[in-house]
């Protein structure tokens, strides 16, 4: 189990490493993602602890992967990770949890309620597949790339403050990051130099 444990972290840094540096979201992403982590490990292998400590450390455990799972769903709402993949780790840690075993006590209850608001996550992910290798749409574009395409389908040519403007909730330096990689799978092309430096389709 410990293994799927440091499989599902790595999935959600490779994910994170879409995020902008910028973003404090991203930190508090990676530091919670380690928290989660830790206190897997600790549940799996301390099946003496007194009933107390497991129960803290389990209510503990729901409460940083939600607040993860938020962190990621605004990645996903910014468009910094596409819809796929935030399922992806959300059912991974959602099976996880399901193989803990339910801790008993006072505490029981706050961690059957979590979980019951845990099912009306979209019925799509019981759908969602197994692996949790992080892969990009069925396009084979993210969803911001997918978005700068349609935007140089609709025009002939466009600059990155072109792109700005009509997605301001990305930051500059994604963009180009984007871009650089259309550019590099032959999907776009550069014109231009220095500050006239255009970007269409092939």
């Amino acid at each position: 189990m410990e293994d799927n444990f440091v499989k599902i972290t790595n999935a959600v840094y490779k994910l994170l490493d879409f995020f902008p540096d910028s973003d404090p979201l991203k930190n508090k992403a990676k530091e919670k993602a380690l928290a989660i982590l830790d206190n897997l490990t600790l549940i799996s292998n301390n099946h003496g602890w007194v009933s107390l400590q497991k129960e803290k450390a389990s209510a503990q455990l729901l409460d940083d992967i939600g607040m993860l799972e938020n962190y990621l769903a605004i990645g996903k709402h910014q468009g910094w990770i596409g819809h796929i993949n935030f399922l992806i780790i959300v059912k991974e840690y959602r099976q996880i949890m399901n193989e803990i075993s339910p801790p008993k006590g006072s505490l029981r209850r706050n961690i059957q309620i979590a979980s019951a608001i845990a099912k009306d996550v979209p019925e799509v992910l019981n759908n969602a597949p197994k692996s949790i290798e992080i892969k990009d749409d069925a396009s084979g574009y993210s969803e911001r790339q997918t978005k700068i395409l349609k935007i140089l389908s609709e025009r002939e040519k466009a600059q990155v403050s072109d792109f700005i403007k009509e997605l301001p909730d990305i930051t500059k330096r994604t963009i180009r990051r984007d871009l650089d990689d259309l550019l590099k799978r032959g999907k776009v092309i550069r014109i231009g130099e220095w500050n006239q430096v255009f970007y269409k389709t092939r």
